[in-house]
C-alpha cells in the first residue's frame, strides 16, 4: 500500500511542539519511548470526580457526564492502565448508572452546560452511540462476559434495523462493529450487515481525520484486516487528510488537533502503515 504523502517525522514534531504533558506522554507510549503509568494516572486522577465519573469537558468541578468518561476509559485501555485504581472506579461508576434496559444515558444534570446534539440527554440516538462506545471498552477491559455487557449488547441489538445499521449516528454502527467483532467474530452476521451499512454510507463522514481515525480504531478492534477495501479506503483518506504543518485536523475544532493527531498515528500504526 502506497504511503501518499504520510509524514511521521512532521506529526511527531507536531505534536511534540503543541501538545500538553499527557498528550505528549500519549505520544511517547506510542513510539514505545516512556512508560511511566504515574503520569497518565496523576492527572486522571485529579481530575476524576468522587463518583468515580470525569467531569463535563474535562473541567475539573463540573458534575460527571457519561461523554467525558468514556473518553477517559478510552485513555486507560490505550495506556494499558486496566488495573489501576481510577479504572476500577470509572468501571463501578459506569455499571452503577447503567439503566435497566442495559443503555447508558447522558446525565440530565450536564443540560446546565448546553452539550452539544451528540451528548444530549434523554435523546436515543446519544444514548445509542454511548452504550456502544462504553461496552466497546468495557470488553476490552476483560468484562465481555459481565451481565453489564450482555445487558447492554441486548440493548444495542434492539435499537438497530433490519439492515443491520444501529439508530442514531452513523458512529454507532462502526462502533457496534468493534462490539459484535470482540464478542461474535469479524465473520459474524452482526458484524457483516453492519460493515455493508458502512461501506454504502462511507461517503458521510463530515469530520473528516477524526471519524476516519475513530472508524478504523473500531474496524481493527473488530478484527478487519488490512487487506479490506473499506479499510484500505478509510486508511488513504485518512493519509490524504494530514496537513502541511504535520497535524491532522479535527471537525469539533482547533484544540482537539493534537489529540486527533495522535489517534491518527496510532491507528496508521497498529494497521502497520508504517
Amino acid at each position: 500500500m502506497g504511503l501518499g504523502n504520510l509524514n511521521i517525522s512532521e506529526a511527531v514534531r507536531f505534536v511534540e511542539t503543541n501538545g500538553t504533558a499527557l498528550e505528549k506522554y500519549r505520544l511517547h507510549f506510542l513510539l514505545g519511548k516512556e512508560k511511566n503509568d504515574e503520569i497518565p494516572l496523576g492527572h486522571l486522577r485529579n481530575l476524576q470526580n468522587r463518583d468515580g465519573g470525569f467531569p463535563y469537558n474535562d473541567e475539573k468541578g463540573k458534575v460527571s457526564c457519561v461523554n467525558a468518561t468514556s473518553n477517559n476509559l478510552s485513555l486507560m485501555t490505550e495506556l494499558e492502565l486496566d488495573k489501576s485504581d481510577v479504572c476500577r472506579k470509572t468501571v463501578e461508576y459506569l455499571l452503577k448508572i447503567q439503566g435497566e434496559d442495559g443503555g447508558w444515558s447522558e446525565n440530565e444534570a450536564i443540560n446546565q452546560y448546553n452539550p452539544p446534539f451528540w451528548d444530549l440527554p434523554s435523546d436515543s440516538k446519544t444514548t445509542i452511540w454511548l452504550t456502544a462506545s462504553i461496552t466497546n471498552f468495557l470488553i476490552q477491559l476483560g468484562y465481555g462476559k459481565s451481565s453489564a455487557v450482555q445487558k447492554a449488547v441486548g440493548f444495542l441489538l434492539r435499537n438497530r434495523d433490519h439492515e443491520g445499521k444501529f439508530t442514531g449516528f452513523l458512529h454507532s454502527t462502526w462502533i457496534a462493529i468493534a462490539v459484535y467483532g470482540q464478542l461474535e467474530g469479524s465473520d459474524s452476521d452482526t458484524v457483516k450487515k453492519a460493515f455493508r451499512v458502512m461501506e454504502q454510507n462511507i461517503e458521510k463522514l463530515k469530520d473528516g481525520a477524526g471519524d476516519f481515525a475513530w472508524c478504523l480504531e473500531c474496524l481493527l478492534t473488530a478484527g478487519i484486516p488490512k487487506e479490506n477495501p473499506l479499510v484500505k479506503r478509510c486508511i488513504q483518506a485518512l493519509i490524504n487528510s494530514q496537513q502541511e504543518n504535520g497535524a491532522w485536523q479535527s471537525g469539533d475544532g482547533e484544540r482537539f488537533a493534537v489529540s486527533t493527531t495522535i489517534n491518527a498515528l496510532r491507528v496508521l500504526k497498529n494497521y502497520r502503515v508504517w
